[in-house]
C-alpha cells in the first residue's frame, strides 16, 4: 500500500522521529521549539502532516507526513527550525500503512 491520493498525486508516508540534540536546553531552545510547532502547523494546513505528537514519558516526538518522495520528506525534515538549529536530532523512516481510519 503506497499511501493516499492527494490532488491527483500519489504520496508515500514517512515518520520523522525527533529526539533532543546537543543544543537542546541551551539559550533559544524555547524559541526553536515554538518555531518547530508553527512549522508543523503549516505542514498540516498544506495537507502534508498526518499527525504529530510526543511520548508522554520520554522526550521523543513523532511526525507523520505524506509526500511524493523520500527526497521531499528529507527536505521537510531538514527544514524544521528545531532540526536546522541543532535542538532536535531527526531520523526519517518510510511508513507502510496497513490500516487507517477514514
Amino acid at each position: 500500500m503506497r499511501g493516499v491520493t492527494c490532488s491527483n498525486m500519489e504520496t508515500q508516508s514517512f515518520v520523522v522521529v525527533l529526539r533532543p540534540a546537543d543544543k537542546y536546553g541551551s539559550p533559544g531552545t524555547d524559541e526553536r521549539v515554538s518555531e518547530h510547532f508553527e512549522y508543523l502547523k503549516e505542514l498540516l494546513k498544506k495537507g502534508i502532516l498526518t499527525m504529530a505528537g510526543r511520548f508522554s514519558e520520554v522526550l521523543i516526538g513523532l511526525v507523520m507526513i505524506e509526500v511524493a518522495s523520500r527526497d521531499k520528506a528529507l527536505e521537510i525534515m531538514r527544514n524544521d527550525p528545531a532540526v536546522k538549529s541543532g535542538v532536535f536530532h531527526a531520523e526519517l523512516y518510510p511508513w507502510r500503512i496497513a490500516l487507517k481510519a477514514t
